[in-house]
């Protein structure tokens, strides 16, 4: 390493414009696109709706009881607060931008969430290597697969950010009480990122800056202790118990085997952290010129976290871009890279950036539709029949594979052999049009695509349907009138009003 060089105001503006460019490439206007981003999102809007979070789930058939508690989102009492530096102000707001501008302007959460994550690595690189200057920030965004969640509802890349500080301020030597903050931050978002606690203290215990006698651990250890104690209050105010996370009995479903899920997150075709991040294999060079701190943050860490994921049921992440249970720990793998030389880091970016356009191009959830739907011929070995496991392991299936195709398809308007069907494959359904799949907001603009309609309208609809039928009409009353007032052309939002109203009315 040599001495610091400091980067100028200039140098450092171009770094933040491309990463604001980055992100912005990205945005699609959408406030949720995911199964995960629809419950925190009603979770947030519990607080501005009726003044506590909490939405109208629609119980399930078999649900006889009389008048169920409200329903929480399965991700726990904090990932809903990442949301409401954009939501709310968007809330306030909602009569002058209307449910469109609603949508877009909290739909910003993801955008900020991937941003940040950028802004925190950058911090770590230049800790890793003082005299680290450029664009680093957009780099890790745009050439991972990072760079598809500046627009997909999911958290990930919050707790990403939050570790990539916290190893940021060990490295740079600062307070571990600073460091800690950050880090337990992140656990808080993702409760399975507890098991890389340790893993923190061990970095503060091997770094021959700070002092040797264990009570320069304890400032770091009072937060994690207070940040526990924090997570059990908040379960126990939500889900009735300091233990219940959200997750039920799936939070102990470590079911696959071990080396299965290896092999999916480090080699699969569909889900190889290699594949959608080669940056990372850069960083594993990097690792032996850091030092020891940095050794275990960028390397211990991810390492725990990987092998906990590896035997999670769940452990492609579902319907995503990549291996999203990686994805906070992707900082802290690629920061090492800037110990390289960087001609090979740019290339790494470069490659990564390739390979991961056609999952900002294609929304991830139109292509997985399609390949969940898939047959194979007659008298072929069956794939698996879980959708997520089918696209992450089957190489002709892969997303990379599948979103280049879409792409040269529905932008380029270039129509390629369907490779997936040579065998024998029967489709289910079409392969979804450009309007069914193209993301990007400019992107649709530009090829006068239709609008996507907003999100917003139909959760709060969903929310008062919900209480309806748990025989909570009290509750439901301001979800249909807030819906109604955004979106008074919805006929669900006009007939839900109305029969509330009627009720209301009835002796």
């Amino acid at each position: 390493m040599t001495g610091a060089i400091r980067e100028g105001p200039k140098s450092r503006a171009v770094s933040l414009a491309l990463l604001a460019l980055v992100c912005a490439f990205a945005f699609i206007g959408r406030c949720v696109n995911t199964s995960d981003g629809a419950e925190v999102v009603s979770e947030s809007l519990g607080l501005l709706v009726q003044g506590h979070p909490g939405f109208g789930r629609v119980p399930p058939a078999n649900d006889s009881r009389p008048s169920p508690a409200p329903a929480h989102s399965k991700y726990g009492p904090f990932a809903s607060l990442v949301t409401l530096p954009a939501l709310a102000p968007a809330w306030l707001l909602r009569r002058a931008v209307g449910p469109v501008g609603l949508d877009a302007l909290a739909a910003l959460t993801w955008s900020l969430g991937a941003a940040l994550a950028g802004l925190a690595f950058g911090r770590l690189v230049r800790a890793l290597r003082t005299s680290a200057t450029g664009p680093w920030e957009a780099a890790l965004v745009g050439g991972t697969f990072l760079w598809p969640y500046a627009a997909d509802s999911f958290v990930e890349p919050f707790a990403a950010a939050g570790l990539a500080a916290g190893a940021a301020l060990i490295v740079s030597g600062r307070p571990a009480l600073w460091a800690a903050v950050p880090w337990a931050a992140a656990c808080l978002l993702k409760p399975i990122l507890w098991v890389t606690v340790p893993i923190f203290l061990l970095a503060l215990v091997v770094d021959a800056r700070r002092t040797r006698s264990v009570s320069f651990l304890l400032p770091a250890a009072g937060v994690f202790t207070g940040a526990l104690c924090v997570q059990g209050l908040g379960n126990l105010a939500t889900y009735g118990s300091l233990f219940e996370t959200g997750y039920g009995s799936e939070v102990l479903r470590f079911t696959t085997p071990l080396g299965d899920g290896l092999f999916g997150l480090l080699l699969s075709p569909g889900k190889s952290v290699f594949l959608y991040a080669p940056v990372v294999a850069v960083g594993l060079l990097g690792l032996e010129r850091a030092a020891r701190p940095a050794k275990i943050l960028c390397a211990v860490a991810p390492l725990v976290l990987l092998v906990a994921v590896a035997r999670w049921w769940s452990w492609e992440g579902g319907t995503a871009w990549g291996p999203r249970h990686l994805l906070p720990v992707l900082p802290l793998l690629a920061a090492p890279a800037a110990l390289v030389s960087l001609g090979v880091v740019r290339a790494a970016f470069a490659a990564g950036m390739l390979l991961n356009l056609p999952g900002v191009l294609i929304s991830s959830g139109s292509w997985d539709d399609y390949a969940e739907r898939l047959r194979p011929r007659a008298g072929a070995v069956s794939w698996p029949s879980a959708g997520p496991v089918r696209v992450a392991t089957i190489p002709a299936l892969s997303p990379i594979v599948g979103h280049a195709w879409l792409a040269l398809r529905n932008v380029g308007g270039i129509e390629l052999p369907r490779m997936w069907l040579e065998p024998g494959g029967v489709e289910g359904v079409p392969p979804p049009s450009a309007a069914e799949s193209i993301s990007p907001w400019f992107l649709r603009r530009g090829m006068r695509l239709p609008a996507i309609s907003p999100v917003i309208p139909r959760l709060l609809v969903r929310s008062a349907a919900g209480y309806i039928a748990r025989g909570e009409d009290a509750l439901a009353v301001p979800w249909a009138r807030e819906a109604f007032r955004l979106a008074p052309a919805d006929p669900d939002a006009a007939r839900l009003l109305e029969y509330l109203e009627r009720e209301a009315r009835a002796p």
